[in-house]
Parts: structure tokens; C-alpha cells; sequence
């Protein structure tokens, strides 16, 4: 009999719930937080055997900006609890901006634009 053995590694992010009504760190928009958990794992004939590299992210709905969230936070997050997610267990990792700021006049415009239409210069 010939048996062919099948593991590896992989890794894998699963949502793990949706944190309403507080304000983004990055743009200051009224949002929701949606949760989710990244790990590492081997598995042996697709069954996964252990994980590692556990790490909790949090995606705004305003400006899609993603911030690692705190590990406890997350773990509490997970198992059930609803703790306060607060601006100190959150750490940027990609910032988005939605406009662009004029540097001669320092007002917000729509990033396709290329001269701002406030006081005409080019952005």
C-alpha cells in the first residue's frame, strides 16, 4: 500500500466580530471597528494540529485604516466579552487619507484632484 502523507503551513485570518460607535484614530469619523484574528498553523491532512503567531487587527468602516489591536483585548474579545476598545490598544499599521491637504492653503480636497479648488494653486 502506498500512503501519501499531506501537512504544511499556512496561515489564515478569520473575522472575529464588530466593535460599534466610537471614533477612528486616524481620521476622527464616528465608525465601527471589524475585528479580525491572523495566525499561523500546521496542519496534518488539512486537519490544523497547533497555531502560532497569533495577532489581532482591527479595520475602520471610515477610511479603511488597520491598526493591530492589543493581544488581550482581542483574546477578551474572542471569548465573548465586550471590553472598551480605546485609542491606546489600538497601532497603526496602514493609515489611509482619504483627501489630500493643500499645502498653501491647508484645506482638505478630493485626492484626484490636482489643483485645489479653494485658492487655485497645484497640490
Amino acid at each position: 500500500m502506498f500512503f501519501i502523507g499531506i501537512f504544511g503551513v499556512n496561515q489564515t485570518e478569520k473575522p472575529i466580530g464588530t466593535y460599534n460607535n466610537t471614533i477612528c484614530p486616524n481620521c476622527g469619523a464616528l465608525t465601527r471597528l471589524e475585528l479580525y484574528k491572523r495566525y499561523t498553523y500546521f496542519h496534518l491532512f488539512f486537519i490544523p494540529t497547533f497555531k502560532w503567531n497569533l495577532q489581532y487587527y482591527a479595520k475602520s468602516g471610515c477610511c479603511d485604516s488597520i491598526f493591530e489591536l492589543d493581544p488581550t483585548i482581542g483574546a477578551q474579545y474572542e471569548k465573548g466579552f465586550n471590553p472598551d476598545i480605546r485609542a491606546e490598544h489600538l497601532h497603526p499599521l496602514v493609515q489611509f487619507e482619504p483627501f489630500k491637504t493643500c499645502p498653501h492653503c491647508h484645506r482638505k480636497v478630493e485626492p484626484e484632484f490636482n489643483y485645489c479648488p479653494y485658492c487655485g494653486q497645484k497640490c
